[in-house]
């Protein structure tokens, strides 16, 4: 389907107009074109989406649009306008007036992006008395108003809160609240929700969308999510190695693409209906099917784990844990569900004694893990390794790929040079990268690869355990289809064991042997993923399947 065989253009007078755009970087190994003579109009009122595999060129076009490229990119020819204003043409001066005003911003990134000596409402009190907004007491109730929109509850008292005693997703609520706050005209939304739960998306996409309409607002999404693409865009602009290859109505689009890789794109995204690629579980001997409840071998397991926290500005600790048991059985994919701050990560971090319980229980292979000497802990973080949700902050940006995959290796004092150099290759293979990014650094790298990295460097020590927590929220649907069918295939090969912890629960359905839906720090419903898709039994589950976006496009 080409272009011009839909009824895919924007209204006249665009708020956003991008012509001829060509973007190249310099690097060790020359010059590299990252976009390719790009057109792209966005009217006020209109989201258009812009959809690709992680290094196709989409947060590079957001970039461009901010004026926010990196020191060795430059715009080698074209045009981008802002209503009247040529944005190519403007001084950095100018720009600064610009950004946060009438351009609002949300990246993908929120740990990076909040400043963690200030406090969370400060930062945008800050942008608004900037940009002349409101100043003052008024500032201050603007802003807790707009937390508030933007899903964070008790809003007055986290009003004075630091980054780090929030989540990622309420981070990245914070950030869509900040690039909200001057009601810009165009917002560039650049993976807004990859960090969020699915109601907490839902809710927050619900809000950005009746800005847009309200305010006529026009909005450029980029995601790698073409099914949250399809349910919240009102046009589709498929990129692929830096060019645009297909343009339309998002449910024309969807329903008939026409470019082959937008075919495969909604070929490889996850759908509820998906066929399942977790490996069969064979029958135990007590003739249980393996499922985490029956298994004769736990790995990990807690029990009634209790994890308080203590939060400035309030009285009473923060309950984040409140009795909480599971199990994870040799050789199976178990995982958690459930909104941003329901305690899956704490349990999580409880897995990979990175913290102990308050009370409770923490074992491994039957050891309680509170009591490992430290040669025992050693030989602990060897057979139990993590993959965080961040792939920005979990790198070292001074160490090349080789040094980051290599460093466990090192660590652990496993083989020599020359054998530690062929396992990183042989790893790199393994998540789908080029064997020339050894001497590349993170910078150099988009999210999804820098969690392809992650992955990699998870995998090198050979762990029983791998703890992922949100580890394939920021691949496209291309590369999360490869590393989850690596995972599948060495769980396969070496009865490798997972602790799945995602919001995604197309994929949860996809890859895990067993369930557990949290809700406020307590498991609500347990069992095996059909059980829990199929027929949930707490209102809360079922309301988190029907928050998934997209959710007739991931039953087609």
């Amino acid at each position: 389907m080409s272009t011009a065989g839909l009824d895919s253009a924007p209204a006249s007078n665009p708020v956003l107009t991008i012509r001829g755009l060509t973007v190249a970087f310099s690097t060790s190994r020359g010059e590299i074109e990252a976009i390719r003579n790009v057109d792209l109009d966005v009217a006020a009122g209109e989201t258009v989406a812009v959809v690709g595999e992680s290094g196709s060129g989409k947060s590079t076009l957001a970039a461009c649009v901010n004026r926010l490229l990196a020191d060795n990119g430059r715009i080698v020819a074209g045009s981008i306008t802002l209503k009247e204003l040529d944005i190519t043409a403007m001084g950095e001066k100018a720009m600064a007036g610009i950004r946060g005003n009438r351009i609002g911003l949300v990246p993908q990134d929120p740990m990076t992006n909040l400043n963690p000596a200030m406090k969370i409402g400060k930062q945008i009190v800050e942008a608004l008395e900037v940009h002349g907004r409101a100043k003052g007491d008024a500032a201050k109730q603007e802003t807790i108003a707009l937390l508030e929109h933007a899903g964070i509850s008790d809003a007055t008292s986290r009003f004075g809160q630091y980054p780090h005693e929030f989540s990622g997703g309420m981070r990245q609520r914070v950030l869509i609240a900040t690039a909200l706050a001057c009601r810009p005209e165009l917002l560039l939304a650049d993976e807004p929700t990859s960090a969020l739960d699915v109601t907490v998306q839902r809710l927050v996409l619900d809000q950005m969308g009746a800005l847009a309409t309200e305010m006529g607002t026009a909005v450029l999404l980029i995601t790698h999510d073409l099914a949250l693409a399809a349910e919240r865009a009102d046009r589709v602009a498929v990129m692929f190695r830096g060019e645009i290859v297909e343009t339309g109505l998002a449910s024309e689009l969807v329903a008939n693409p026409q470019h082959e890789y937008t075919k495969r794109l909604l070929a490889a995204a996850p759908g509820m209906a998906s066929a399942k690629v977790a490996p069969v579980l064979q029958e135990s001997d007590d003739g249980a099917g393996g499922g985490a409840e029956g298994a004769s071998e736990p790995l990990i397991q807690v029990t009634d784990a209790v994890k308080k926290y203590r939060i400035r500005g309030r009285s009473e600790p923060f309950l984040a844990l409140d009795g909480v048991s599971l199990t994870v059985p040799k050789g199976q994919t178990v995982a958690i569900v459930g909104e941003s701050g329901s305690g899956k990560s704490t349990t999580a971090r409880l897995a990979l004694k990175l913290e102990d319980a308050d009370s409770g229980s923490v074992r491994f292979r039957g050891e309680e893990i509170s009591t490992f000497s430290r040669r025992r802990l050693l030989e602990f973080r060897r057979s139990v390794q993590p993959v965080f949700q961040n792939p920005y902050a979990s790198l070292d940006p001074r160490y090349t790929i080789e040094q980051v995959i290599d460093e466990p290796l090192r660590v652990h004092r496993i083989g020599n040079a020359a054998s530690r150099k062929k396992a990183v290759v042989e790893l790199l293979d393994q998540v789908a990268l080029p064997r020339s990014y050894v001497d590349r650094f993170p910078h150099e790298l988009s999210g999804g690869q820098r969690q392809r990295i992650a992955i990699a460097r998870a995998l090198a020590l050979d762990p029983e355990l791998v703890v992922m927590d949100e580890a394939v929220s920021a691949l496209d649907v291309l590369v999360q289809e490869q590393i989850l069918d690596l995972m599948v295939s060495l769980q396969r090969e070496r009865g490798l064991s997972y602790l799945f912890i995602s919001h995604d629960l197309a994929v949860v359905r996809l890859v895990s042997h067993y369930v557990y839906v949290m809700q406020a720090g307590k498991v609500v419903e347990s069992g095996e993923p059909d059980a829990i898709f199929d027929a949930p039994q707490e209102t809360y589950t079922r309301q988190l399947i029907a928050a998934i976006p997209g959710y007739s496009l991931a039953g087609r």
